[in-house]
């Protein structure tokens, strides 16, 4: 079984339909270890609500939403801590790919998971931070390319 690493943009691909959530739903549902970290949860919901303060959902809809991903991420997915191990190397991304503070803590941590002989596949749903995670020598995926 592989192992694959979901950065929130691809995250929110599989509640809210759009370009690539077809990929995303694909991916989940293949079998293989979903993995996300805690800062997802939060970034996922915030995700969400940002939709409905834009008018794309409704506050009904968000909360549903919200409640498939809770029930999905609880049941179905690894949910991998933050913690201040990963800070070092979210600095050494900022520094020097210049990531965003949330990009460079998330491959952080998908980078946390690489052993060398079973990375993670980074999923993410933005060229730009494939293509450093790609550098930094994990399998990645963007499932609006792919």
């Amino acid at each position: 079984m592989a192992r694959l690493f979901f950065d929130t943009s691809a995250l929110v691909e599989r509640y809210y339909e759009e370009e690539g959530s077809e990929v995303v739903d694909g991916l989940a549902e293949s079998g293989d270890e979903v993995v996300i970290t805690s800062l997802s949860v939060v970034e996922t919901a915030s995700a969400l609500r940002r939709k409905q303060n834009r008018g794309e959902l409704t506050a009904d809809e968000v909360d549903r939403l919200l409640s498939a991903f809770f029930d999905e991420a609880l049941d179905e997915f690894v949910i991998l801590p933050m913690d201040e191990s990963l800070s070092g190397t979210a600095l050494d991304l900022v520094l020097k790919d210049d990531l965003r503070t949330l990009d460079s803590l998330q491959l952080a941590a998908a980078l946390s998971l690489a052993t060398g002989t079973e990375d993670p596949t980074f999923v993410r749903a933005d060229r730009d931070l494939v293509n450093v995670a790609a550098d930094r020598g994990l399998e990645t995926r963007n499932p609006e390319s792919d």
